[in-house]
């Protein structure tokens, strides 16, 4: 009786002012409603700061990221778990986060992946963990050598030293101090971040072809 009174009080509650506040349109609210992304407990008022938060992530994660709704429904897990260490919360959004190109249910690769575990021991990573992103390093890897634009020793260092470079400067900016934000910014960080580097990158690479002389076009 107590749980279908709660319901039924959530269900009085109108969305629109919350909708106005969150810029979340009344029909999404409702369908995160359903989906458990917005728990029983949460205040639903225009009023609720974290509530407020919460909406505009998870637009953020579906619209902007690309997530699907499981894929939220485990950050968000992530984010609020009370058992797991920073560590295991990095680790584990980046097995939950896609990259981009991934084919979920795609046959086994049968290519040979030695060459590139070898190029990847010489720039300094030789104790792969087994992630999923590490599986599609490797196969990127081959498949560059496999249409001859193959990345030589010099090139994947300087591809390293970025990569160092960008998880320095992700951790620098962890708050550190405040053991639950850090949790949240480092499993976020994980998934909002990679699209703008990855933007970053083409934006770098169209301010270098706009100094290619006419003749290179």
């Amino acid at each position: 009786m107590e749980a279908r009174a709660t319901q039924d009080a959530r269900e009085r509650i109108p969305l629109s002012a919350l909708s106005q506040r969150s810029g979340v349109p009344v029909a999404t609210i409702k369908y995160y409603i359903r989906e458990e992304l917005i728990q029983p407990a949460q205040d639903l008022s225009p009023e609720a700061t974290d509530t407020l938060e919460q909406l505009r992530l998870i637009r953020g994660l579906v619209h902007i990221v690309g997530l699907s709704i499981r894929q939220v429904r485990q950050i968000l897990g992530l984010i609020h778990s009370r058992e797991l260490s920073l560590a295991d919360m990095m680790t584990n959004a980046t097995r939950v986060v896609p990259l981009a190109g991934t084919r979920p249910g795609r046959e086994q690769d049968t290519t040979n992946l030695a060459p590139a575990r070898a190029a990847l021991a010489d720039a300094g990573f030789d104790d792969l963990p087994d992630a999923p992103y590490v599986n599609q390093l490797l196969e990127a890897m081959a498949l560059a050598d496999e249409c001859n634009i193959g990345i030589d020793a010099e090139h994947l260092a300087a591809y390293v030293r970025a990569a160092r470079e960008c998880a320095n400067a992700d951790f620098r900016n962890l708050p550190l101090e405040t053991p639950s934000q850090a949790a949240q910014a480092a499993v976020l960080g994980t998934a909002i971040y990679e699209p703008i580097l990855t933007c970053l990158r083409r934006l770098a690479h169209h301010e270098l072809v706009q100094q290619l002389s006419p003749t290179s076009h």
